[in-house]
């Protein structure tokens, strides 16, 4: 089996995912911040995704010693700077979770549960009982779930398979077309959401997927059944976000949102 083949058999759910009834929803100001209010959870836990990688392939601890191989390392050590230090629109420097909450206030989302879950954790309280605490949206909650499942259990080339194909590649070209509608209905630019979506297709696109796709096949080496589980557990993962986007939509089916 090799990279190619994972992409092939996740194509049923890739395909769903680009085709979702969601997206011909999101058509006022009011659903896209609702939906990025369901979505920022999943932006939450890409970054402990992420984390979990970097302990896996590198050392993180004291006293330092060499782990694993050094191409994997540098590989995820690349996407950690990017991810958790970029630089925002204005060329201040912060992760891309923190320049989503920016966009989520610009188009009138509410922050207040995902900061106050932070702030939750910060006092150590474990993840799911600091959702369950802050009122996350119980489609969120599965979600992360799931997630975390990955990162307390999975190997190693699951975990960056999940990272690689499972998440956020192809959701911000769909949404750029969908925010060029909402500018022009609404009349006024988002300016810090348009950055965010832009900066991810730039940086995923270009330079962290193959990065990401490098990791899973160093990962992986020539073991037929590592590619077996790093296609089985992505194959979930996109599942996981196809319910997601289901329970977004429901919402705005059954009138609950504008």
């Amino acid at each position: 089996m090799t990279l190619h083949d994972i992409q092939s058999l996740l194509a049923e759910q890739r395909t769903k995912l680009q085709t979702h009834p969601l997206y011909s929803i999101l058509t006022s100001r009011q659903n896209v911040a609702r939906f990025m209010e369901y979505h920022v959870w999943a932006v939450w836990d890409f970054m402990s995704l992420l984390k979990a990688l970097q302990q896996h392939l590198t050392c993180t601890t004291t006293p330092w010693v060499p782990v694993g191989d050094a191409e994997t390392r540098f590989l995820i050590n690349e996407i950690v700077v990017g991810e958790e230090s970029d630089v925002n629109r204005h060329g201040v420097r912060m992760s891309h979770f923190e320049m989503y909450l920016d966009a989520m206030q610009e188009v009138g989302g509410s922050t207040a549960a995902i900061e106050a879950f932070v702030d939750v954790l910060r006092s150590g309280v474990d993840v799911a009982s600091a959702m369950k605490h802050v009122g996350a949206p119980q489609a969120s909650q599965d979600f992360v779930s799931f997630t975390m499942d990955v990162i307390s259990g999975g190997k190693a080339h699951e975990i960056a398979s999940v990272f690689t194909y499972g998440r956020e590649e192809i959701i911000p070209t769909m949404f750029l077309g969908i925010l060029d509608s909402l500018e022009h209905n609404e009349g006024s630019r988002f300016s810090d959401l348009r950055y965010y979506l832009e900066r991810h297709v730039e940086v995923d696109g270009g330079h962290h997927g193959p990065l990401a796709e490098r990791m899973v096949e160093l990962l992986c080496a020539d073991h037929e059944q590592r590619y077996e589980e790093a296609a089985a557990i992505a194959k979930r993962a996109l599942e996981h976000r196809i319910a997601l986007w289901d329970a977004v939509a429901q919402e705005c089916r059954t009138g609950l949102l504008v």
